[in-house]
């Protein structure tokens, strides 16, 4: 098991940076990794809210579902996967903070049989993907760059 983190100030208002954050339509926008994430239940976004992701990692594509099981707006939000290369769990805390909004991040992987002689390759890659991904959100929030 791994899990790595990263948090991030964002000069933008709780409210504003949680509602972005928590529409998954929106992560392909800022982390690179993701080719696609949908929503595969209906709106509203909230505890029982089902996603299904397509991203590349170490050179191959990877599909994973997910489940909202935790949705406190605008501060807390954690979603667990229901199948994918192996069980993983995604937190978000986000804080007011003076000037902005605090985002604290991090990921939980339970590799398991093969991919468990790979965990330190896919914690230290998971760990670049989240440092260059949470730069780009500052930067589209705070700038509304999305290029």
């Amino acid at each position: 098991m791994f899990t790595r983190r990263v948090e991030v100030l964002i000069s933008r208002p709780l409210d504003e940076v949680f509602a972005f954050v928590a529409d998954a339509r929106n992560r392909p926008r800022w982390d690179d990794s993701v080719d696609s994430e949908q929503l595969t239940s209906p709106e509203p976004i909230a505890v029982g809210t089902t996603v299904r992701t397509t991203f590349r990692s170490m050179g191959r594509q990877y599909e994973y579902t997910w489940e909202v099981v935790e949705h406190q707006p605008p501060n807390r939000m954690t979603i667990e996967s229901t199948s994918g290369p192996f069980p993983t769990t995604l937190a978000y805390q986000l804080s007011g903070r003076e000037g902005g909004t605090l985002v604290e991040f991090s990921v939980t992987g339970r590799p398991g049989g093969l991919l468990r002689v790979l965990e330190p390759l896919i914690a230290r890659n998971t760990q670049a993907n989240l440092d260059r991904g949470f730069a780009r959100l500052k930067d589209i929030l705070e700038t509304g760059a999305d290029s």
